[in-house]
């Protein structure tokens, strides 16, 4: 028992530290408080897409005027209490998320699934590879205990030029990753779902 009881104490004091020093936070900038961006699951594509979709989301949180609550952290919680890995298709339960989101002193936790489809299409005189990212994405109240919005089978294209496109442009905090038309699949599966994430969670995002 000692040897499982030390770290699961300093996890906790490490996460009153981080609520202590987001309540600073939002005390001198006027967010409204800490909100979490995990756990996501994912179909196909490479893991420096399955990176960005967490820092993505991240973006999200704060555009949405909340103080994101550090991945590793969220990572060490979610072990901690020794909640089984989520997979493709099999969401936590709103339960769970439930106990973790209070666990880390979180307003809102921020989760869903992302699957990939990438190809290479033959355009005029050469290869053109497009990827496109589908996304289902939830937002879960803390103090409610009640998803409170929900958006499914939202789609982003890595060769979006219109309205996708100038959504993601506002709505992130970083640049959309450059995707060489003829290059490799990760960039496009990158951009594909900053741009997927951005639009999913727009009218979120008014809401506030």
């Amino acid at each position: 028992m000692k040897a499982t009881s030390k770290p699961i104490r300093s996890l906790s004091i490490s996460l009153a530290m981080v609520a202590a020093s987001a309540q600073s936070f939002a005390a001198q900038t006027g967010v409204k408080g800490m909100a979490v961006a995990y756990p996501w699951v994912f179909e196909h594509g490479h893991k420096d897409a399955w990176t960005t979709t967490v820092s993505t989301a991240g973006e999200i949180l704060q555009k949405a005027g909340y103080a994101p609550i550090p991945t590793a952290t969220a990572q060490a919680a979610w072990t901690s209490h020794n909640y089984p890995a989520p997979t493709f298709g099999n969401l936590p339960s709103k339960a769970r998320l439930l106990a973790f989101g209070k666990a880390l002193h979180a307003r809102k936790v921020l989760y869903g699934s992302v699957s990939w489809h990438t190809r290479s299409i033959w355009v005029n005189l050469g290869p053109r590879t497009i990827s496109t990212a589908t996304i289902n994405a939830y937002v879960l109240d803390v103090a409610t205990g009640k998803v409170e919005y929900t958006k499914k089978k939202i789609e982003g294209r890595s060769d979006e030029k219109a309205n996708g496109y100038k959504i993601a442009a506002d709505i992130l905090v970083t640049p959309l990753v450059t995707a060489v038309s003829g290059g490799p699949a990760t960039p496009q599966e990158q951009r594909a779902v900053q741009i997927g994430l951005a639009v999913a969670y727009e009218s979120w995002i008014k809401k506030k």
